[in-house]
């Protein structure tokens, strides 16, 4: 009887299970289990897909703003390249560090358009064109590289999701790449062309000469790359239901659309004879074409006899409490504060703690995905054969630090640590700050020991701080 029971227990719940899935499928994924067609009474697709993102990019304002803020805060400046850990950067530049700097300088705008289309998709890629002498699908001749140097590189091609595509995966377990494509399948048309302008053909690539740029996917899997407008997008929908249904409230009542009003005694059917021998199809297109031709004049005048006119318009509501609220949603998803995102068009200007958030944001992107990604094109270099590997074995990136204080916060606090020099010295004789401490601040060089003015010696007649005697009240003799 028990078994009986189990069985029956098993079935019963594999029934809910399978009435579950049901309603998610036909409902959405949206996750709320009460009302599961949530998504689709509000719009929003329950798949998403490169090109609802790259239209939301070329679109949408706020979207296209989210991109290029963090891709312009990210590459405000370059990184120095150091052969070796972060403490030999202040050591002389060495002949590997040169070339690399030299190699990659013309070459940093393509890594950036890289950069920027991986905002938008799941992945991005570079293409290194190679003067090797063959075909693109066959591994790079590093014989004919190391030969060349860095005029084998002809150019860094960067190219959307939706241009590459992986081919066949290696299945080795035994292989260092194993679970990476073993080729790459790349499409030559333009994203949003549909073959009237660009090249209409497919190429097979060698990995070698494919660099892929995959923000978030930490399996190593270029598939699992997260867009950074996917948390976001229902919001960027709102924001243009908001905004355009405003702005179609104001054309409603602007374009003056009228209603007429007949009272009970008017002959309906002699209106509607006389509006067919007028050519019309019945009595409401003439209407409809007397209100256009007197919408199209400024002075056009209408006439009734027994119908009342009316304008139909509702007072348009003010959108920015609804656009604020959607807003603040969807800067929260891309962890940027509202205020660097919009700017002054609230009227509020950003917070130093804003300020301070995005820069940490910044900051950890340069020092993390954007490091590996400009790490990855340095080895691929090296391992090839168009320069050198470095003499420690090892790269390292400095970035600037974006927290940094700038240089009008360096000169006010110059000024504020002067001030305290300054009332110390009065106070007590001797200034609690050094010269080179101030110089510091403002990340001027320090004076050398021998530069400096020498301190004045406590009681010094000559100084305007002497000792004074308590005895008699006088300065020493």
């Amino acid at each position: 009887m028990s078994e009986q029971s189990n069985e029956v227990t098993f079935l019963v719940n594999a029934l809910a299970d399978a009435m579950g899935r049901q309603r998610m499928l036909y409902g959405g994924h949206q996750g709320n289990t009460k009302r599961t067609k949530l998504y689709e009474e509000f719009g929003y697709p329950n798949d998403l897909d490169f090109d609802r993102y790259y239209r939301a990019y070329e679109r949408n304002p706020v979207a296209y703003a989210a991109v290029h803020k963090l891709l312009d805060s990210c590459w405000v400046d370059k990184p120095t390249i150091i052969d070796g850990d972060e403490n030999k950067e202040s050591t002389t530049t060495t002949p590997w560090e040169a070339a690399a700097t030299k190699l990659l300088a013309r070459h940093w705008p393509k890594i950036k358009d890289a950069d920027r289309r991986n905002l938008v998709g799941k992945y991005s890629a570079l293409l290194i064109q190679f003067r090797d002498g063959r075909e693109w699908k066959e591994p790079v001749d590093s014989a004919v590289i190391k030969r060349l140097g860095d005029r084998a590189v002809v150019k860094l091609i960067p190219v959307w999701e939706s241009q590459i595509k992986p081919g066949n995966f290696d299945t080795d377990t035994m292989s260092d790449t194993y679970g990476q494509p073993v080729n790459y399948q790349f499409n030559e048309q333009p994203v949003g062309d549909d073959g009237t302008y660009g090249p209409v053909r497919s190429v097979t690539v060698h990995p070698d000469r494919v660099i892929i740029l995959c923000e978030g996917s930490e399996d190593e899997n270029m598939l699992s790359g997260v867009p950074y407008l996917r948390a976001g997008y229902n919001k960027l929908l709102d924001l243009e239901k908001i905004s355009g249904g405003s702005a179609e409230g104001f054309l409603k009542n602007a374009s003056r659309q009228l209603g007429i009003a007949f009272d009970a005694q008017t002959d309906m059917v002699t209106i509607a004879a006389q509006a067919k021998e007028a050519g019309y199809a019945n009595i409401g297109e003439a209407m409809n074409d007397k209100i256009a031709r007197m919408n199209r004049g400024t002075d056009a005048a209408l006439v009734m006899q027994a119908g009342t006119p009316s304008v139909l318009s509702v007072a348009a509501a003010d959108p920015s409490p609804s656009w604020t609220v959607t807003a603040n949603e969807f800067s929260s998803s891309i962890q940027c504060p509202f205020t660097i995102l919009f700017g002054q068009q609230t009227g509020r200007l950003a917070s130093d703690e804003d300020k301070a958030d995005w820069a940490k944001r910044c900051n950890g992107r340069r020092w993390g995905f954007m490091t590996a990604v400009v790490k990855a094109i340095l080895e691929r270099f090296w391992k090839l054969g168009v320069i050198d590997a470095p003499q420690s074995g090892e790269v390292t990136l400095a970035w600037s630090d974006l927290l940094a204080p700038s240089e009008k916060e360096k000169i006010a606090n110059m000024q504020a640590l002067a001030d305290v020099a300054q009332k110390t010295q009065q106070a007590y004789g001797t200034p609690a700050i050094e010269p080179n401490e101030i110089r510091a601040a403002g990340e001027l060089e320090p004076i050398a020991e021998n530069e400096l003015p020498p301190d004045v010696p406590p009681g010094d007649p000559l100084s305007d701080d002497a000792e004074v005697n308590p005895d008699t009240g006088n300065s020493p003799q």
